[in-house]
């Protein structure tokens, strides 16, 4: 009886992964290919810091009590069942991997092995 209100610990994990550090190390690679990266790139790379770096501090400005973000940062927090936003950063670096002017293959590497993880995660929990 007890294991039937037990919850799947993939999903927690999945649940963890993308409140508390997806959008934070995104952010990290954005900046750093922010500062490698020349010509288009050098507009890709900060405008997917830009959306992760904001995603985070609504979240943590959330955290104040009687904070006047809270209901918008619950709004970016949920919007497409959490995804949009962590989707809409990758998406940005993403295109900042393919764009001129990029430098340092491995953030890429990095992003799409912690991009891969997100999906996994995702995947998982919405089918299994």
């Amino acid at each position: 009886m007890s294991e039937i209100l037990q919850p799947d610990p993939v999903l927690l994990a999945f649940i963890g992964f993308r409140q508390t550090l997806y959008l934070e190390v995104l952010a990290v690679l954005a900046l750093v290919r922010a500062l490698a990266a020349r010509r288009a790139c050098r507009a890709l790379a900060p405008a997917a810091l830009a959306v992760a770096g904001a995603a985070v501090a609504v979240k943590l400005a959330a955290l104040i009590p009687g904070a006047p973000l809270a209901p918008p940062a619950g709004f970016v927090r949920n919007a497409g069942g959490g995804m949009a936003v962590p989707l809409l950063a990758s998406g940005l670096m993403l295109a900042a991997a393919v764009a001129p002017g990029r430098r340092w293959r491995w953030i890429d590497a990095l992003h799409l092995l912690w991009l891969a993880a997100l999906l996994g995660f995702w995947a998982y929990a919405t089918w299994a």
